[in-house]
């Protein structure tokens, strides 16, 4: 098998490990965890175990990759911290398919950012996600549920956090970057906890499914999903890997609707699918359609 045909399988099972993240989250956060909890221990292990790792490779650390994982960490936590809230009040399907919205967001904040103008077609991908937002969160008499608007705040941040690390991230190294980053996103959600759950992460006893669920977000879904991501981009064409990493919306709607038992209406559906597709547009920008 090729190296990147290998690589793009690799992008695959991290597409589909982010998705079946939702579901995971919710099951800790039915059980009695609280949201900031959940996202403080998650990255501050994965900070601690990041660290260790670049101490055993001697690897040298700049003030600059210092600034920039610290930054993007604390909007990365702030965005988790939205959509975990959010996740307790909406359901995983819906709680994926609307963070799915950073994707049509970014070449929007980029913009503020490096004064590159986005392309007509992102202009139409922006419209046709947030009609499908409407579709999918949008009540009768068009009020939006408290779980959707904080997670559409957080796809936001996460829009932010993504636009930061492009516009800035040149030459400096994304696994110092990232460690930094976890620090900082561990340190915020820490903040959180002791300020709104009452400190929770430390005086909740953790049960054992508890401990399964923040350990596969830790494990698979932080560490080994993240350095394959990095390892896998070396070799595939970034609009590639970004396209079959925006999939993760599709994985976490799908494993949602099969473990947890999510409710499908036409309403729903079409509002998905419409998000998807905006996804697909900003990535490829129909690229495929007119090469036909």
């Amino acid at each position: 098998m090729k190296r990147e045909t290998l690589c793009k399988l690799g992008l695959t099972l991290v597409a589909i490990t982010w998705g079946s993240g939702f579901p995971i989250t919710k099951i800790a956060l039915d059980s009695g965890i609280a949201p900031n909890a959940i996202m403080s221990i998650r990255f501050l292990v994965a900070s601690m175990l990041i660290f260790i790792f670049l101490k055993l490779k001697k690897v040298e650390i700049t003030k600059e990759e210092k600034k920039l994982g610290l930054g993007a960490g604390i909007i990365l936590g702030g965005a988790f911290s939205l959509q975990t809230i959010g996740l307790v009040y909406t359901t995983p399907s819906k709680n994926a398919f609307i963070t799915g919205a950073y994707v049509v967001c970014v070449p929007f904040i980029l913009w503020l950012l490096t004064k590159e103008k986005p392309k007509a077609i992102t202009y139409i991908s922006s419209i046709i996600c947030f009609i499908g937002i409407g579709f999918l969160s949008l009540d009768g008499d068009l009020s939006m549920g408290y779980g959707d608007l904080l997670t559409l705040v957080s796809a936001l941040f996460f829009a932010l956090q993504i636009a930061v690390i492009g516009a800035f991230i040149k030459d400096k190294d994304p696994i110092v970057i990232n460690a930094f980053q976890m620090l900082s996103g561990g340190l915020l959600t820490l903040v959180l906890n002791i300020i709104f759950e009452n400190f929770s992460i430390v005086t909740t006893r953790m049960n054992g499914v508890q401990i399964s669920a923040i350990g596969f977000l830790i494990i698979c879904n932080t560490l080994i999903a993240y350095l394959v991501q990095t390892i896998s981009q070396k070799y595939v064409p970034s609009s590639t890997a970004s396209l079959i990493l925006s999939t993760e919306i599709l994985f976490g709607a799908i494993t949602s609707i099969i473990f947890m038992g999510d409710p499908i209406t036409l309403k729903i559906a079409f509002g998905g699918l419409l998000i998807f597709a905006s996804v697909i547009i900003s990535e490829t920008e129909l690229k495929f359609l007119r090469k036909k």
